[in-house]
């Protein structure tokens, strides 16, 4: 567990993604949401970092993560945060090392109705044996009552090899009830181990580049001639995350009629 410094605050609040400067070890991509490389945890194996794998393969992937809210089945994550979120993991898969992990806190307005508030998702994330691992902590963190009222971030906790947290999430690979592990399209499945030590006298060999992954290069959008209404930009995101299979139907249709009840009467 650890607690955020007074100028984290300040950080998180700049909208992203962006390395913060001279360390290229934080990225803050939307308020109050960041992804931090982290020594991994004691005894755990190399990772299959560096790696240098498409957002969209990402977004995929993470798109795919459900969780059981009491007896209903949700999206851990929501579209609208797919993308930001994955491009910062991308930019930090590209330099992790294989003994780094990332823990990952992203908010949003996860809930319909106006007076929803945002919530937090924390977990831990690497690549092993070109396999993304996610493991989760918190679900639906409401942080903001001690944010309020005490001026200061809460503690956060990121999800851990030794430790299974309450989380019971749903994929299409589960390593554990709140750890999933997800294939990434076109990731080889046997990641590098780290490079045997150089005998003495001898120049060390020099690190293997990353692994690249590189998906075909998507038709440009016709630019628009005016700027769309907010619901309307709102649809037209959703309905391409749908077109690319980054959502499923039922839950491009469930966000849609949640975009639309305050709207159409």
């Amino acid at each position: 567990m650890r607690h955020f410094p007074s100028t984290a605050l300040t950080l998180l609040l700049i909208p992203g993604p962006l390395a913060f400067a001279g360390t290229t070890r934080t990225w803050a991509f939307a308020p109050f949401s960041q992804l931090k490389l982290t020594p991994a945890e004691q005894g755990a194996p190399p990772n299959g970092h560096p790696l240098r794998v498409e957002p969209a393969v990402l977004a995929q992937a993470l798109g795919s993560i459900r969780f059981l809210a009491g007896a209903r089945e949700t999206a851990l994550f929501v579209p609208e945060e797919l993308g930001p979120m994955a491009a910062a993991l991308a930019e930090a898969f590209a330099l992790a090392e294989p003994g780094e992990d990332l823990e990952l806190m992203t908010t949003r307005k996860r809930e319909a109705g106006f007076f929803a508030g945002s919530t937090a998702v924390t977990a831990r994330v690497f690549v092993r044996d070109g396999r993304l691992n996610v493991i989760v902590h918190d679900t639906r963190l409401d942080y903001r009552n001690e944010y309020n009222l005490e001026n200061r971030m809460p503690t956060f906790e990121y999800g851990s090899r030794a430790r299974q947290g309450p989380v019971v999430l749903k994929a299409s690979q589960a390593h554990r009830a709140d750890w999933v592990v997800l294939p990434l399209e076109g990731v080889p499945a046997a990641a590098p181990g780290p490079a045997s030590p150089a005998p003495p006298g001898q120049a060390p060999a020099r690190q293997a580049a990353p692994q690249v992954v590189v998906l075909p290069a998507a038709p440009a959008a016709t630019p628009s001639t005016a700027p769309p209404a907010s619901v309307e930009e709102k649809l037209k995101g959703l309905k391409r995350l749908r077109e690319q299979n980054l959502i499923t139907e039922e839950e491009y249709a469930r966000t849609k009629q949640e975009l639309l009840k305050d709207y159409v009467r």
